[in-house]
């Protein structure tokens, strides 16, 4: 049987996002077994696995320089990072010339039985003469032994390697398989890979996150308040905010799908600084208590109330993989009531009442397709928030962002998107003039469509402006029927 990888696990090895994994399969036709790839269709995809320039090895180097434990004997606990990395490449090249020995052991025992049972029945003096070749072979390669190297055992030894710096959690029921780096916890982990795991607090009060450990080794990152009977302890259940994975887990947990209702929930917070990004776009940057995390979807929107009575919805511009530090973005000349307390610097430093979740823009589940976004006005918000969880997810085959009307030149949200743009190969960002006509950009949006029937399509913006949108691309023959349209603004 062949030894088969999770696909999340192949990509890090062949050093490519899932989404890349994922159409290159499909492209040379290659089959997979529930979400699992054999090493050999590994190897065949990605022949020249560079195990030079790992980026495994550069993970452990910068994971060991932020996960250092904060303790009174952690200097020197671990040799320098260049004295680490040395170590490592050296128990990399043994581990390699190990498994290329057995593996090629192993295939020397298998030929040499087969060998001996066609001439067991052979005459003696024949068969004295075909064993002594068998032995003179099986002499030969075993001193060959020490030099052996191959494909498969570099890849061996590089999943092992990864193993060290990162473990990899799978979800029951669901099947969902997420990595843990550094000191993050298990919730933290999979709220960053976009999973809807339950959670309350964060900081071990509510419970909200407890889940059992069906198999593999977990430490406790910090002391919680909330009490785990004797019983459930002894059953494996941990908190997921509390804990993180010392080897690959298999845990049971709670887990919100896209088409569940997140609970509405009612948090105070502050507003910890409001950024004036031009005369008509301002961020805000809201903050909730360490006891308290605003459990969302990428796309939702809330309701935010000011002491002073003041009440608007906002849709959140951040991702769910934070949920104590988010982000709005407040528009002027669009009649919102917050409008003049953001811009006129009232608001920072001050109380906020944060209540919802609620809204359907939401991501398709487990999707693996290519993805095109668009965005106009307020529009941006719920867009910047399923684009900030689809390159946290990364299993996107491409993901293209066109803006109208674009940020402000040299604002922060500008950078951020050419950031996204310069650092991943699979992200493509498009600004175009605020003022484009409705049937030019329907031909550009045609156009990239037309590229794969695959594409999924989300569009925010004004809803008169949407609807413009939606007819100039049906007359240009898309069926947008399938497409996820939210209209933001009048």
């Amino acid at each position: 049987m062949p030894q088969l990888l999770s696909l999340s696990r192949a990509a890090r090895l062949a050093d490519v996002t899932r989404g890349e994994l994922q159409k290159r399969i499909r492209r040379e036709r290659v089959k997979t077994f529930e979400g699992e790839i054999a090493v050999e269709d590994l190897l065949t995809l990605y022949p020249h696995i560079d195990m030079e320039e790992d980026p495994v090895l550069e993970r452990v180097q910068r994971i060991k320089s932020e996960a250092r434990p904060k303790t009174h004997y952690s200097d020197g606990w671990m040799p320098d990072p260049q004295v680490l990395m040395k170590r490592l490449h050296e128990f990399q090249h043994t581990l390699v010339q190990t498994k290329s020995a057995l593996n090629t052991s192993e295939t020397l025992l298998e030929e040499a039985v087969a060998e001996l049972r066609s001439v067991v029945e052979m005459p003696e003096a024949e068969l004295r003469k075909a064993v002594r070749q068998c032995v003179n072979r099986l002499e030969g390669a075993l001193g060959r032994l020490d030099r052996a190297e191959d494909a498969k055992a570099r890849l061996f030894a590089k999943d092992a390697l990864l193993k060290i710096v990162t473990a990899s959690v799978r979800l029951l029921p669901s099947g969902h398989e997420f990595f843990i780096e550094g000191n993050d916890s298990i919730l933290e982990a999979g709220l960053k890979a976009g999973l809807y795991l339950d959670y309350g607090c964060t900081s071990g009060n509510c419970g909200s996150c407890k889940c059992k450990v069906v198999s593999g080794a977990v430490r406790k990152l910090r002391e919680h308040d909330y009490v785990l009977s004797a019983k459930e302890q002894a059953e494996g259940y941990i908190l997921a905010c509390s804990n993180t994975a010392i080897s690959d887990l298999v845990v049971e947990a709670n887990e919100a799908t896209v088409n569940d209702r997140l609970p509405r929930q009612s948090i105070r917070a502050v507003v910890r600084k409001v950024e004036q990004e031009s005369p008509e776009l301002a961020v805000m940057h809201v903050q909730t208590p360490r006891t308290r995390s605003l459990r969302f979807k990428a796309g939702q929107r809330v309701r935010v109330t000011t002491e002073g009575g003041l009440s608007d919805t906002l849709y959140i511009a951040s991702c769910p993989c934070d949920g104590r530090n988010l982000v709005f973005l407040v528009f002027s000349g669009i009649g919102s009531p917050l409008e003049s307390a953001v811009f006129g610097g009232e608001l920072s430093e001050q109380m906020v009442m944060i209540e919802g979740p609620e809204g359907g823009f939401l991501l398709h589940e487990d999707s693996r397709r290519p993805v095109l976004f668009v965005a106009k006005a307020g529009g941006l918000a719920p867009v910047k928030s399923l684009v900030e969880q689809a390159i946290t997810i990364d299993d996107a085959e491409e993901i293209s962002l066109v803006l109208v009307g674009g940020n402000p030149p040299d604002s922060s949200l500008e950078r951020l998107c050419r950031s996204w743009q310069d650092a991943l190969d699979n992200f493509s960002y498009r600004s175009t003039g605020a003022d484009i006509p409705a049937d030019r950009l329907a031909e550009e949006l045609a156009k990239a469509i037309g590229k794969s029937s695959r594409t999924e399509v989300y569009v925010a913006g004004p809803r008169s402006w949407l609807d413009e949108v939606q007819q100039a691309v049906k007359a240009r023959g898309v069926d947008t029927g399938q497409w996820t349209v939210e209209a933001v603004g009048g």
